[in-house]
């Protein structure tokens, strides 16, 4: 769920950009650093998606080992960043989701409740299912469930989720870092 929302932000942000008079070409001079390790923060959490037979039992017995790489890789590339304000945004985004995925065994909890009001019910068999390595059903034994996926964004939503409140302030962040990239010549000074 939380590629596509990204996907989703960075679209609109880039149409947001272009309708304000933005350039796409000016988000290659952004003064990010550390970006392949976001590049495999991603490999490393969603690969084990793609594995099968021994390997995925591997990823499915070791997951909260993959989980703690992949966001600790992630979040110190947002922190090396910080230089850029939209950074710190993102950061705290990330840090919630890793929390609460942490604190529930390396999945991400999902409101029943907010499945159904976002009209996801298809999806039910994979959140009672042990070997799918993202997210699982909240029940009466999640841990900080305020920051689990909790919030529907059903029909006329053209792709309906369920998101987290870390999810929400990540596009935030990635939606403002793209005006700022679009819209801005100079961004720092020539310390960075």
């Amino acid at each position: 769920m939380r590629l596509k929302m990204l996907v989703d932000v960075i679209i609109l942000a880039i149409i947001v950009g272009i309708i304000r008079g933005g350039n796409i070409l000016n988000l290659a001079k952004l003064p990010l650093k550390n970006l392949n390790l976001i590049f495999f923060s991603f490999v490393i959490r969603y690969i084990p998606f793609y594995l099968k037979g021994d390997l995925h039992l591997f990823a499915v017995k070791y997951n909260i080992f993959f989980v703690i790489i992949s966001y600790g890789l992630m979040l110190y590339a947002l922190f090396s960043n910080f230089h850029l304000k939209p950074m710190l945004i993102c950061f705290l985004g990330i840090f919630l989701n890793a929390m609460v995925i942490l604190a529930n065994k390396g999945k991400m909890p999902v409101s029943l409740k907010a499945l159904e009001m976002a009209k996801l019910n298809d999806l039910l068999p994979l959140l009672f299912s042990e070997d799918y390595l993202y997210h699982t059903a909240a029940n009466a034994w999640t841990k900080l469930i305020l920051l689990g996926d909790i919030i529907p964004l059903p029909p006329p939503y053209p792709r309906p989720r369920v998101v987290s409140i870390g999810d929400i302030l990540l596009g935030i962040g990635v939606f403002w870092l793209i005006q700022m990239g679009m819209l801005k010549k100079q961004y720092l000074s020539d310390k960075i």
